[in-house]
């Protein structure tokens, strides 16, 4: 069946990607050619004049094409025709330095313990800053660089893996390897404002209005009216 020209454009390039040249693009792909969807979609929509791709769009080349010739498994994608897709070359001594390029909000904890890859993942060194910074604006819009001195962590012992022509590949890289910016100091919450007075004023406090009067219990007073009336009487009565 004959694609669309929008996604015969869109096979082709995800024919390059996944099937010649991932690291071009930062992506290391399984032992079995696969790699998470979502990473080729990040990958996708950074590439100039590919911001309109969608989730849609690569299920529609997977099941279109006849024959096939992409997959997609348990959220895994896996181009079914590879060419010279690149392989780990584990133990490959690396340049002096490599980068990585990591989230804001990742700073301060690489600053105090290192890198460490999450598990089952690897943390993927590029050979130029370029492409460090290209790889970590997937993850945040102004990622911070790091420098890492990969020949002197080689010759400590660490171990590396060369991936095509532009990755290296670690398990975790320790803090005495690592070049970067100091992260800013934390921001104090803002305290609750309070007035305070300003000098050559003074404070005028104004007293409590009193509740109501309080009642006293028992026999209530009579007025003086009433005793007045019946005093009259009594001495009315008297004289007559």
């Amino acid at each position: 069946m004959k694609l669309p020209r929008q996604l015969e454009a869109l096979a082709r390039m995800l024919a390059y990607m996944l099937g010649h040249h991932p690291d071009e693009f930062g992506l290391v792909l399984a032992e079995d050619g696969s790699i998470p969807l979502k990473q080729v979609h990040q990958a996708l929509i950074h590439e100039p004049g590919w911001g309109f791709v969608r989730r849609h769009h690569l299920d529609q080349v997977v099941s279109l094409m006849q024959p096939p010739a992409f997959a997609v498994v348990e959220e895994r994608f896996r181009c079914l025709k590879p060419g010279a897709t690149p392989r780990r070359r584990p133990g490959e001594p690396p340049p002096a330095l490599l980068y990585l390029a990591i989230p804001p909000k990742s700073h301060e904890r690489v600053w105090l313990e290192g890198l460490k890859a999450a598990a089952g993942q690897e943390l993927v060194l590029a050979r130029t800053k370029e492409m460090a910074l290209k790889l970590g604006r997937r993850r945040a819009p102004a990622p911070i660089l790091i420098t890492i001195q990969a020949q002197a962590a080689a010759k400590s012992g660490l171990s590396f893996a060369g991936y095509g022509e532009e990755l290296f590949l670690a398990l975790a890289l320790p803090r005495e390897f690592l070049t970067m910016p100091m992260p800013p100091p934390p921001q104090e919450k803002p305290k609750p404002a309070t007035s305070q007075p300003t000098p050559g004023t003074f404070i005028v406090e104004f007293p409590q209005p009193a509740g109501p009067p309080r009642q006293r219990r028992g026999k209530k007073e009579e007025p003086a009216w009433k005793a007045g009336a019946r005093a009259l009487r009594k001495k009315q009565r008297r004289e007559e």
